[in-house]
């Protein structure tokens, strides 16, 4: 008997907990979806592996970083 509380309890807190986050999903820090869609353009446009790549690609890459944080970050 015991067992089925306890097993009723886990499913429970479980069903709250996936609900909790479904409800604070849309209100993430937009910051952190900015930083990423941004970095990937930094690496599409700074990629090394490119054959037209630049001496100073990985240079311009982690500037292309540090400029997605200072935007991002606003």
């Amino acid at each position: 008997m015991l067992q089925y509380g306890l097993a009723i309890t886990m499913i429970t807190l479980s069903v709250l907990g996936m609900a909790f986050a479904a409800v604070a999903a849309p209100y993430a820090p937009k910051s952190s979806q900015c930083y990423a869609a941004c970095t990937a353009k930094c690496a599409a446009q700074h990629s090394c592996e490119r054959a037209d790549a630049s001496r100073d690609c990985f240079t311009h890459y982690n500037q292309c970083k540090a400029a997605c944080r200072i935007e991002c970050d606003r």
